[in-house]
Parts: structure tokens; sequence; C-alpha cells
């Protein structure tokens, strides 16, 4: 539903936007670092969380910067204060809102036929370098947060697909059985494979993003592209008769 403008999982655009915003909020604090240093330093990161969501794992949005900081300087930390700290996560948010991904034409208009049909709508997103509180003031900007009934972000919650945990927590907050329930991706293993664990039907969009883990898994549905999920989930709800 949600793809960056290059149609990788990742934009360098944003990268470099947020290397020379924290080169920016560093200098104000008296700290001379470099903006290709920074730069290097998230693009590691980036592949760190990435690497981690393949197994399961993630970190509190804010740990992801304290450890960002720590990798520039073992000091650096102790110097910012938690003043300093705060205001360069704020910076790093920052930088989605000004290059965000890019929302399929008809997503929303898909969101509202679904919620017509009485369905509970959930999102599950394992996420990067941007704040759950980022994402939802996105969400809110494009109207995209009034179709959500609940919404769960790797980062907030220090869990990433495929553990089960994510999906159970998501599940929990909207009060429905696995069973009752059709989970949507485009990664094989995070998504069709973790869902699956969970007990829940899935539906895997083809051609989205690639994973390096090998997986038995198949989807109980294929589509091409989430425009067609519509036709899919009317087929599914016949099954839950």
């Amino acid at each position: 539903m949600i793809f960056e403008f290059d149609g990788s999982s990742k934009s360098g655009t944003r990268r470099k936007i947020r290397a020379e915003y924290g080169e920016q909020a560093l200098s104000l604090q008296g700290e001379s670092v470099t903006r290709d240093a920074i730069d290097q330093l998230l693009l590691e990161l980036s592949e760190e969380i990435t690497g981690g969501h393949d197994h399961g794992k993630d970190r509190p949005y804010e740990d992801w910067i304290r450890l960002l900081i720590d990798r520039i300087d073992p000091n650096l930390g102790s110097r910012l204060g938690r003043k300093g700290l705060e205001d360069f996560g704020a910076v790093i948010d920052q930088s989605f809102i000004e290059s965000p991904p890019r929302l399929i034409d008809g997503a929303i208009e898909l969101l509202e036929n679904l919620s017509g049909m009485g369905l509970k709508i959930g999102l599950i997103s394992n996420t990067g370098l941007t704040s759950p509180a980022t994402y939802r003031k996105w969400f809110s900007q494009i109207g995209l947060l009034e179709w959500f009934d609940y919404l769960a972000f790797s980062n907030g919650e220090a869990v990433a697909k495929p553990n089960k945990r994510i999906f159970d927590v998501t599940l929990g907050a909207l009060d429905v059985a696995p069973e009752r329930t059709l989970h949507i991706g485009d990664n094989l293993h995070t998504d069709v494979g973790g869902a699956a664990a969970a007990g829940m039907s899935t539906v895997w969009v083809r051609g989205g993003i690639k994973t390096p883990v090998v997986t038995e898994v198949r989807p109980d549905y294929t589509i091409d592209t989430v425009l067609e999920l519509e036709h899919v989930v009317e087929r599914w709800l016949e099954t839950q008769i």
C-alpha cells in the first residue's frame, strides 16, 4: 500500500536529509561531525534494523537513536544530555515528513470499501528510523489514519514480524481471533510466514519486498497489487460463514 518512490524498501533520499539535519543539530550543540559520517552510520544502522526484522527483532525508536549517537562517539550522549538527544531524534524523525513514501493511488478508497463491509482493519508494520508518533502524524495528514482500528509498529512494540507476539498484540487490540483474520503483506517470510504461524489466513502481494530468508510457507491467496484485495476479501468472507 505504501512504497518508496524508487521502489526500494528504504529511501536513500531520506537518509541524506537525515544526515544533513543530524549534522546541523549536532553543530548547534557544539559538536563537529561530518554529514558523510552520519550518512554512513545511518546506512549501517538501517541494514542492521532490516536484518533484525528478518528474525522478528526490533527496539524502541529512542533506543535506535541512542545507539546511533553512541556509534558517532561513545561519549556523545553524555555530552548532549537528555534534551540534546531528544532534539537529535526529532530532526531524524522529521525527515520522514519531508520525504515520505508514496501511497498507492486508490488505497484510501480500498480501505473505505473494506471498512464498509463491517471489517475491523489493523496495520502491523516493520519500521525503520521513524517513530510511531510520526507515522501516525503522516497517516493523519494523508487521510489514512481514520481507516485503521489499530496500528502496531515494530519500533513501538519492540518486536517485529514474523515474531508471533506482534500479531498477538494486534489481534488482542482488535479483539478478533486469528482464524477470523486475513493478513495482507508483500514479504513471504515476515508477512505470510509470520501471519500463518499466528493462525491467520494470508494474502501475498507478489513482487514486493524480497527476503533473504527461505520459507516454505505458501499464501492462501496471491495478488499482484493491493488494489485487487477487495475481491479476495469477498472470497475469504465466504469461507467465514
